[in-house]
């Protein structure tokens, strides 16, 4: 079996990293790859500091995915053993579909989205993961606790608070900065649903929808399209 590890995070500090299948999934291939993606494309050109990678957000969906699961559970909301790794699955492989310069060149290479394209890794992850229908029906919304999908895929998810706070910090961009911890920490269920909260608009407008970045998009799917 694959021993737990702990791995220093510049975002959320030390990041325990889970055995078994979680660890066995951390290190396949298709995980790995995550290394050689900008999480956010071509924006290093225009915020220097913007240089990492969907790797480190996965790794940093996959704590809070942790920290909430135990907010939760001594809130009162216990979740079977499998359902709890199926979960913190989830969140570890939520971008595994992603291509080079994310969301840049998405349907450029290939006609299909990221999550189209993570759905046929999926399939293949199950040849040395085993069964991940569990992790299928929470990627889909079709889990029996909603409140887990919405965790992984909703208005107060783990891959939305990752991904503002992270970019925040790397880009310099203070507007997208939220209380993770804050929000992690105060969450709770109500009626099977998780607290709608949200900021990632600020950040869209500053970082996401720069227009220097739309002209270096352009460039580049232009330039894809010949070859």
């Amino acid at each position: 079996m694959r021993q737990a590890r702990i791995v220093n995070d510049p975002v959320h500090g030390f990041i325990r990293l889970p055995e078994g299948r979680i660890m066995q999934a951390l290190e396949h291939p298709y995980v790995q790859r995550l290394r050689r993606l900008s999480q956010l494309g071509l924006a290093q050109f225009v915020y220097p500091g913007a240089t990492h990678t969907r790797f480190n957000h996965t790794l940093g969906v996959l704590h809070l995915a942790q920290e909430a699961l135990m907010t939760l559970q001594t809130k009162g909301f216990s979740l079977p053993s499998e359902t709890q790794e199926a979960t913190l699955l989830a969140a570890l492989l939520h971008d595994i579909g992603h291509g080079p310069f994310s969301h840049t060149l998405e349907g450029q290479i290939l006609a299909r989205s990221h999550e189209e394209i993570g759905y046929l890794i999926l399939e293949k992850l199950e040849k040395d993961l085993g069964s991940l229908e569990e992790v299928r029906a929470l990627w889909q919304g079709k889990h029996p606790q909603t409140f887990l999908c919405e965790l992984i895929a909703g208005p107060l998810d783990v891959d939305r608070l990752d991904y503002l706070t992270r970019d925040s910090f790397f880009t310099g961009v203070q507007e997208g900065m939220v209380g993770t911890e804050r929000l992690v920490y105060t969450m709770t269920v109500a009626e099977g649903r998780l607290v709608d909260r949200g900021k990632r608009a600020q950040l869209r407008r500053k970082v996401y929808c720069d227009p220097p970045l739309y002209v270096l998009a352009g460039v580049l799917a232009q330039g894809c399209s010949k070859c």
